[in-house]
C-alpha cells in the first residue's frame, strides 16, 4: 500500500473497514481506494432549481471542489481549489447546510501527521466566499452542522484531552459543549430537535451514545455495541440515530445497520438480502421514513443498495452495479438521486476498485469520473 493511499484511507474509509477485532484492538483490513479515470475538464453547470452534486477531486497538493447536475456529472463547475499539505486531502462534513460546505484540512507547510492540528473552513457555494473557522481541529473527525448551517461542532484534542466545540459561523463565537480525558475517542453525531448534542464514546466497554448540553454533564442514551460501532447518521428530524455495529452472523463477524431513537429504544429494520451478509453506509431518505443500506455481493456478481422502510413499507432495491456493490453516501433533497461509492469486488475484505456514481430512482446510473479519487460531499439546490 502506498503512502498516498494510506493517508487518504486514514481520513475517510471507515465505512468499508473490515472491523472484526474485539474492543481494545485497532480496526484492521484497510481498503485500497482509487477513483476511476475520467474527463478532467470543468464546464459551467447551468443555474437551476434541480439538485446539484457537490464533490471534490483529490489532488496531491490541492483538491478541486465542484458542482454538477446529477444526470450530467461531466458538466461540472469548478467552485474552489483547496490547497493542502502534500498527500492529505480535505475531510468534509456529511452533506451541506443550505449553501455551506464545511471541511477540515492540513494547510500547506505544516508537518503532515494524523495528529497535526487541522484548519476548519466553510465555503458558501452561492457566493464562493471561503472562511476559516478554526485552526485547532482534529483532521480525521469530520465537523457536524447544527442550526441549519449556522453552527458547526468539531473536535479538538490536546494529548488525551478531547473537546467537542460549538462555533457560530457568522461571528466565530465558540463554547466547549463537552470535554473529557479519554484514551479512545469521542465523536460528534448531531443535534436533536430538543437541542441536545449526541456523541459516541469508545471505551473498553465498547461504544456508547450520550447526549449533552453546553457545560452540563453528559447523559448515557444507549449502549450501541460491545465493540466499535461507526458510520453515525442522525435522522432528518433528529429523532433517531443510524449506525453500523459488528455482529456474529453465520460464523462471521459482519457489520449490520441499526436504528435507535433518542429515547434509547431500538427500531427494527426489515432484513433484505442475506441475513448474514455485511451492510454498508446506512443513509436516511430525506423524509426520514426509510434507511438506505448497501450490501455485500456474496455471490461475486452484484448487489444493489436497498431502501428499508421503517414503518412497514416494502424494501426497494435500487439499480445495481454491473459488478460489485454500492455504498450509499447521501440522497438529494428531492429523493430522486442517491450519491454512492461503488466497488467492483465482493465485500470490504475484497473490495476491488472504487468509483463514484449517482443512482437515480428512475433506474439509471450516472458515473462521476475523475483522474483521481472523487470525494462525495452532498447536494446543493439553488435558491
Amino acid at each position: 500500500m502506498s503512502d498516498h493511499t494510506r493517508r487518504r484511507l486514514s481520513s475517510r474509509s471507515l465505512s468499508l473497514v473490515a472491523a472484526t477485532a474485539v474492543l481494545g484492538l485497532a480496526i484492521t483490513g484497510f481498503l485500497l481506494m482509487r477513483a476511476l479515470s475520467g474527463d478532467e475538464a470543468a464546464t459551467v453547470a447551468t443555474a437551476t432549481s434541480e439538485p446539484l452534486l457537490v464533490f471534490a477531486e483529490f489532488g496531491e497538493n490541492a483538491d478541486r471542489l465542484y458542482l454538477a447536475p446529477p444526470e450530467r456529472p461531466q458538466e461540472r463547475t469548478l467552485i474552489e481549489t483547496i490547497e493542502h499539505a502534500p498527500g492529505w486531502g480535505i475531510n468534509p462534513a456529511a452533506g451541506t447546510a443550505r449553501s455551506i460546505v464545511a471541511y477540515t484540512v492540513l494547510a500547506p507547510g505544516v508537518v503532515p501527521e494524523r495528529d497535526t492540528p487541522a484548519e476548519l473552513w466553510v465555503i458558501d457555494l452561492a457566493t464562493r466566499e471561503r472562511t476559516r473557522i478554526a485552526r485547532d481541529a482534529d483532521l480525521l473527525v469530520a465537523p457536524t452542522f447544527a442550526d441549519d448551517g449556522a453552527v458547526l461542532v468539531y473536535r479538538r484534542s490536546a494529548g488525551s484531552q478531547q473537546e467537542l466545540v460549538r462555533v457560530a459561523i457568522q461571528d466565530n463565537t465558540r463554547s466547549v459543549v463537552h470535554a473529557e480525558q479519554t484514551a479512545f475517542g469521542i465523536f460528534p453525531i448531531g443535534y436533536t430537535a430538543g437541542g441536545d448534542l449526541l456523541f459516541a464514546r469508545l471505551s473498553t466497554a465498547g461504544t456508547d451514545v450520550f447526549s449533552v448540553r453546553d457545560g452540563a454533564a453528559a447523559t448515557l442514551l444507549f449502549h450501541a455495541s460491545d465493540q466499535i460501532a461507526r458510520d453515525w447518521r442522525l435522522a432528518p428530524d433528529g429523532s433517531a440515530v443510524s449506525y453500523l455495529a459488528p455482529e456474529a452472523r453465520g460464523e462471521r463477524i459482519v457489520h449490520r445497520a441499526h436504528v435507535v431513537g433518542v429515547d434509547g429504544e431500538e427500531r427494527g429494520l426489515p432484513d433484505r438480502g442475506s441475513p448474514t451478509g455485511e451492510q454498508y453506509g446506512p443513509t436516511w431518505t430525506p423524509d426520514g421514513r426509510s434507511l438506505t443500506v448497501g450490501q455485500e455481493a456474496e455471490t461475486g456478481d452484484t448487489a444493489p443498495a436497498t431502501v428499508l422502510g421503517l414503518a412497514g413499507d416494502d424494501p426497494v432495491a435500487l439499480a445495481p452495479p454491473e459488478q460489485g456493490f454500492d455504498v450509499p453516501v447521501q440522497w438529494s433533497p428531492d429523493g430522486r438521486y442517491l450519491a454512492a461509492r461503488t466497488f467492483s469486488g465482493v465485500n470490504s475484505m475484497d473490495a476491488g476498485t472504487e468509483s463514484a456514481v449517482i443512482i437515480g430512482t428512475d433506474g439509471n446510473r450516472y458515473p462521476v469520473t475523475a483522474a483521481t479519487e472523487v470525494i462525495l460531499i452532498g447536494w446543493y439546490v439553488h435558491a
